[in-house]
């Protein structure tokens, strides 16, 4: 038990690493990602110049943050799914098309929770 309390620190560090490999590779490939971080960077320059309260700035960021978190998902299902069939499938597209539809669930979520905060008072 104590042994495996001592290797925490270097199982996280490990795990910081892959994630961070993960991250990076989705960001060279993945168009969107790019395009949902930097939107990410104005929301929080545009939120620090609104004079809204904490809660509401921290809402709206973190619906925001389950956009990029979806793509990533959808993301790592087309590698998969271009691993496994590499020719057309339609179980694949289906498959690909869903989670295009899970990303497209996490947009709609987001402006809900925008529209929420613009009409709370």
């Amino acid at each position: 038990m104590l042994n495996a309390l001592k290797n925490i620190p270097r199982r996280a560090k490990r795990a910081m690493g892959f994630s961070l490999c993960g991250l990076w590779s989705a960001f060279k490939k993945e168009e969107a990602i790019k395009l949902e971080f930097f939107s990410l960077i104005i929301l929080i320059v545009v939120l620090s110049l609104v004079e809204w309260p904490f809660w509401k700035k921290l809402a709206l960021s973190g619906s925001f943050l389950i956009i990029p978190l979806t793509e990533l998902i959808n993301s790592a299902v087309e590698d998969i799914c271009d691993l496994v069939s590499p020719e057309f499938n339609e179980k694949v597209r289906d498959a690909k098309d869903k989670g295009s539809a899970a990303v497209l669930v996490a947009i709609i979520i987001n402006l809900i929770v925008l529209g929420v905060l613009l009409l709370a008072p």
